[in-house]
């Protein structure tokens, strides 16, 4: 990645997308009572205990049986996810406080604050991302196009619109990302970092490897790049285990060998019954972390692992808008593969280590392995952390001064918007059936 900050003033254009993004994300899903009621209801979100969770968080209380294994309640729930994500619901829980105090005085009343709260950390992604996108501009790309590319994607629609804490996940990763960026490399401030980030998100301990990349692109020597990882790793775990620690005094279900049963419990609880070995377990997990996170064109609203399939089967124009992605992705990834090439001949591996795209590939690999090994259901949420990826991968590999390039991406985006569009009344038609 380029090291700097560049001025925002030289491109401002995107700055009108994320405002645009922002007011569209706080009323998508607004007004839907059956999204507060009921778990998986749309794009297999847990809002309803998020609802519940930003409305009433404190620190120090347990909401629920979160052992409970039958009949589960939102509070049982709750527990749970503030358990596993607890700095979203901390931060969240304040900004509903702050945004339902202006939505009194406006009159729209605070029940629809809680909307709100994603769409902030929605625009917070926008702002990082656009900086991030100046960091990986070899092209001299104009930014917009690929701020709206991540703005319209599907996945960052839906959650940016609806309570739920992976949002706030892709903004932590958004800025570790452009941590990562800058040098010099300060490997203990990349570690410390991401043990805080871990108490949000403890599978966002996959972004190690980023870390053990970065110190392989900067080290000297195999010496030196080990110390360097052990030491990283080491400060990674005691500032994971010490704010584990530091919420433990609150609530006793943060100790970190009750936090380690507890997840472990849970993901046997939630087994899907399909091992990494199966097909199927592959075919949903790229689908849902690739695809239909960008375009989907199917009328269930829960978005099942056979929406690509539906779309393909059912919708023209969702069949197009999948059809042109794929192009645009295609193009991008024959110009990084042509760089890694030309990197090797000159340089033998380390040209691939260097090449800045290859952290970006590695990400979406990692996810797709995490999501395979945890589950593999879970794909479309999973993906808010990958579809920022994606648009800075098509910044760096793409060449919009080339006009063919141009015209294929600005084609592309006007019919992923247009039939995203129709995919979000398509679901909030159904929610209003459910309901």
């Amino acid at each position: 990645m380029a090291t700097g900050f560049v001025n925002l003033r030289r491109d401002w254009t995107w700055l009108l997308v994320l405002f645009v993004s922002v007011l569209i994300y706080s009323i998508s899903f607004s007004g839907f009572p059956i999204i507060e009621k009921k778990i998986d209801v749309l794009a297999d979100a847990d809002a309803a205990n998020f609802v519940f969770l930003l409305k009433n968080f404190q620190i120090d209380k347990q909401f629920g049986d979160k052992w409970n294994t039958q009949y589960r309640s939102i509070a049982d729930n709750s527990q749970k996810h503030k358990i596993h994500h607890v700095l979203y619901v901390a931060v969240g829980h304040a900004l509903y406080k702050a945004e339902a105090w202006v939505f009194d005085l406006t009159g729209w009343g605070r029940d629809r604050a809680v909307y709100a709260v994603n769409a902030i950390f929605a625009g917070l992604n926008i702002l990082l991302l656009g900086l991030l996108l100046r960091q990986n501009n070899p092209n001299f790309n104009p930014l917009s196009p690929f701020v709206i590319f991540y703005s319209i994607a599907l996945s960052t629609w839906i959650y940016s619109s609806i309570p739920e804490s992976w949002p706030f996940s892709a903004t932590l990763v958004l800025f570790f990302l452009l941590l990562l960026g800058n040098r010099p490399a300060y490997p203990k401030l990349w570690g410390a970092t991401l043990g805080v980030i871990m108490l949000n998100n403890i599978y966002l301990a996959a972004l190690f490897v980023l870390i053990v990349l970065e110190l392989g692109r900067t080290s000297r020597d195999f010496r030196s790049l080990l110390r360097h990882t052990l030491v990283s790793g080491i400060i990674t775990l005691l500032f994971w285990l010490g704010g584990l620690t530091i919420l433990s005094t609150f609530d006793q279900s943060f100790r970190p060998d009750q936090f380690v049963l507890y997840t472990i419990w849970f993901k046997q609880f939630t087994n899907p019954g399909l091992t990494a070995t199966d097909l199927y377990t592959w075919k949903s997990a790229i689908t849902n972390l690739f695809i239909n996170s960008i375009v989907s064109n199917q009328p269930d609203p829960r978005l099942p692992q056979e929406a690509l399939q539906t779309t393909l089967r059912t919708s023209v124009f969702g069949g197009v808008a999948i059809a042109s992605y794929l192009l645009v992705i295609c193009v991008a990834f024959v110009a990084y593969l042509r760089s890694i090439v030309t990197g090797i001949r000159c340089r033998g591996l380390r040209g691939l280590l260097e090449d800045p795209s290859t952290g970006l590939v590695l990400w979406c690999i990692v996810m797709l392995g995490v999501t395979v090994v945890l589950f593999y259901a879970s794909g479309f949420l999973y993906s808010t952390v990958v579809v920022p990826v994606l648009a800075v991968f098509l910044c760096r590999n793409l060449d919009l001064r080339v006009p063919w390039q141009r015209s294929m991406l600005y084609i592309t985006l006007a019919v992923i918007l247009a039939n995203n569009i129709d995919q979000i009344i398509k679901f909030r038609d159904a929610l209003n059936v459910a309901f």
